[in-house]
């Protein structure tokens, strides 16, 4: 429908044949979040505030769409498949239902999104809508594809040698399998639909493989159909420049709901399309991303009928009409528009600002931390151009493939290297934290993720929980506790479970209790809260109790794949209980789910010892270290070995660990205590 002859794709054809086709449609930021709130409030990104994927939350004084259509007597439900549109951003804020379960089999970096098959989500909603009665009601569905890596199923990668093009094909498939239930249960012909991205891709044409830095057309430019009611204006196509924040005002104007906002700027979009008169006006985009995240200079852009102007170090101008691909900067030309819309840009742009306000008491405390001393805020000097930066991109993405491949010892240097160069590189901060830590250098691991926390905005409270994690895991209570502490204080919920975490650390299940149930007051991590709670309640000698948390914690998931560490805490308790073959039974479970989960490991040879049979017990703990090398794993198995009366087994092998982990501090303090 767009004039790309590659693929097929048979149920967009079919809705756009019901549908109105509006052939230049764009974002307002190439990133998900940002653009899911545009797409919700009918706001740019810096009037929402919303500036980037992780660590800005939306203002509860900002009406939004769910919101309003819940007080106008809508079922409101979405289900989405990346954790980047978790509720704790406040995107679900008047959802009655909204499914955010996705979980990982592994650990991910910054730079890779978890998230879950869009059939599985499609899935989820249905289960919601078939459960609706015969009043309106507003669903929401988000999927990931087509997404990197690019990962459609086998039947889509054979046909289509571009895996891109196999994601748009398969992306095509979950798709029409939604739309033709929508038919089945009898809503498709009576419902508005909107079908649209919230993105583009780069896929090279300026030297960005993917998104979220640049703002050249291939990222900003959008699909977007909208079929109405009875298939009014079906076939029909809209040249004008429209944007997605004209989603918002379009529904509240068709729908004559009481109390929908104006929204300067925006115009209807089926007024568009039944003949209205086109607005007079130029489609604006800023991305601070760059910024925030890789310490280059932000971006902004403004488009019109005929033309682009990006606004960066290197100004750019662009004649759309001929030069779609924008391979010729025209700025130096001097133009008779450019003029005009450097003007009109400048107007327009707004200052980058912190996700929340800080009040006094709270900058104190993250001075106190080491904070607030630089921020993305305090540049001191120009920034980098992104398209002359662009580059070492390629080397930030070559360090993270061998970091995920094992190979952190060889990813260290070449990210040193970037940060040396660009010491703002948040992005290069967060992954060596993660291969030093692999390396058991615990010390340099938290030194340079708190440098993600000194460079980001001051109000930005999702490194504080990472740092608390980290610290956690290093065995320093007391920072991880001054961690989660401020960013509790600073709003973010997700430090309750945290600390509830630490309070189960110090042997305190009372105090993990009332974390626990902050966590659950707040609806957030409510499986992993759930788990606190079941490790409180077996602390305690409750193994009935416990056993009933977890098995509300698998309910609480509502997806496919239980949380990581599920089955461990069953077992556990199962364990506690004396019923060994069904303990591992669910350490097997675990690791079936998650095969590099050590705890799994050791619960199996934990088990083997409490048979007697210590050769399988140390055969299980060989195998553990073969299939999950690093430092973490030898703590386990030392740990293991020394509860199961294997004293000399457990020197030998912390005399190993230290020896291949030897700026590892958790190994000194492992040695002191079997000495006592």
């Amino acid at each position: 429908m767009y004039g790309y002859a590659k693929i097929e794709t048979p149920a967009l054809d079919g809705l756009r044949r019901d549908a109105i086709l509006f052939e230049r449609a764009y974002s307002h930021i190439p990133l998900t979040l940002p653009a899911h709130v545009s797409l919700f409030t009918g706001l740019e990104p810096g009037q929402h505030g919303v500036l980037d994927n992780s660590g800005f939350r939306l203002d509860p004084a900002i009406p939004c769409l769910a919101e309003l259509l819940k007080k106008a007597g809508y079922a409101t439900g979405g289900a989405v498949s990346a954790v980047v549109l978790n509720s704790q951003s406040g995107i679900a804020r008047g959802f009655d239902f909204w499914d955010e379960s996705v979980e990982s089999k592994r650990r991910t970096s910054m730079l890779e999104f978890v998230r879950r098959p869009g059939k599985e989500t499609a899935d989820h909603l249905l289960a919601w809508i078939r459960h609706q009665g015969p009043g309106p009601l507003l669903a929401f569905l988000h999927i990931y594809e087509p997404h990197a890596p690019y990962e459609a199923p086998e039947a889509y990668r054979s046909r289509y040698p571009d895996p891109y093009d196999g994601a748009v094909a398969y992306s095509d498939a979950i798709v029409g399998g939604f739309l033709a239930e929508l038919k089945k249960i009898g809503l498709y012909d009576k419902a508005m639909i909107f079908f649209l991205s919230d993105h583009g891709e780069g896929l090279g044409d300026h030297g960005e493989m993917q998104h979220g830095i640049f703002l050249y057309r291939e990222s900003l430019q959008i699909p977007l159909l909208i079929k109405l009611p009875g298939g009014a204006l079906a076939g029909t196509s809209v040249k004008t420049p429209v944007q997605i924040s004209d989603v918002f005002p379009t529904i509240g104007e068709a729908l004559a709901v009481p109390g929908f906002p104006e929204r300067p700027g925006t115009t209807s979009l089926i007024g568009l399309a039944s003949g209205g008169p086109a607005p007079e006006r130029r489609i604006f985009a800023e991305n601070y991303s760059p910024r925030i995240r890789l310490g280059w200079s932000e971006l902004r852009s403004l488009i019109s009928i005929r033309h682009q102007y990006i606004e960066a170090p290197t100004p750019e101008f662009y004649d759309l009409a001929g030069d779609q691909a924008e391979k010729e900067n025209l700025a130096g030309r001097k133009p008779p528009e450019l003029r005009s819309m450097v003007v009109e840009t400048e107007r327009r742009k707004t200052a980058l600002r912190s996700p929340s306000t800080i009040d006094p008491e709270q900058a104190k405390k993250l001075q106190s931390l080491g904070y607030l001393t630089g921020s993305t805020s305090e540049t001191g000097g120009p920034l980098p151009d992104p398209k002359e930066a662009i580059g070492s991109l390629v080397e930030l993405q070559r360090a993270v493939e061998l970091h995920q491949a094992g190979k952190s010892a060889e990813a260290v240097p070449i990210l040193l290297g970037l940060l040396k160069t660009n010491p703002r590189l948040i992005d290069g901060w967060e992954i060596l934290s993660a291969a030093l830590e692999r390396q058991g250098r615990m010390d340099e691991a938290l030194t340079a993720l708190k440098r993600t926390a000194q460079l980001s905005p001051p109000g930005r409270t999702n490194y504080l929980v990472d740092v608390a994690n980290l610290a956690l895991r290093a065995g320093r209570t007391e920072e991880a506790r001054k961690h989660a502490d401020v960013a509790w204080e600073m709003g973010d919920a997700r430090a309750a479970e945290v600390l509830a975490r630490i309070h189960i650390s110090e042997n305190d299940p009372a105090g993990a209790r009332r974390w626990a149930e902050r966590a659950l007051e707040r609806k957030t991590s409510v499986d992993s809260a759930l788990l606190v709670l079941a490790r409180a309640a077996m602390l305690e000698g409750k193994l009935a109790e416990a056993l009933e948390k977890v098995n509300e914690a698998a309910k609480a998931a509502v997806e496919t794949t239980p949380p990581m560490g599920l089955h461990v805490l069953r077992a556990e308790i199962l364990g506690r209980q004396d019923k060994l073959d069904l303990a591992e039974a669910e350490y097997r479970k675990e690791l079936e789910l998650f095969p590099q989960n050590v705890e799994a490991f050791t619960g199996l040879a934990i088990i083997a010892a409490s048979r007697g049979d210590m050769r399988e017990a140390s055969r299980r703990i060989d195998a553990m270290i073969r299939a999950v090398p690093g430092p973490f794993t030898y703590l386990m198995a030392v740990r293991s070995l020394e509860r199961f009366g294997d004293a000399a087994r457990a020197r030998s092998l912390l005399a190993e660990a230290r020896r291949l982990y030897p700026q590892d501090p958790r190994f000194a303090r492992e040695e002191a205590g079997l000495r006592r």
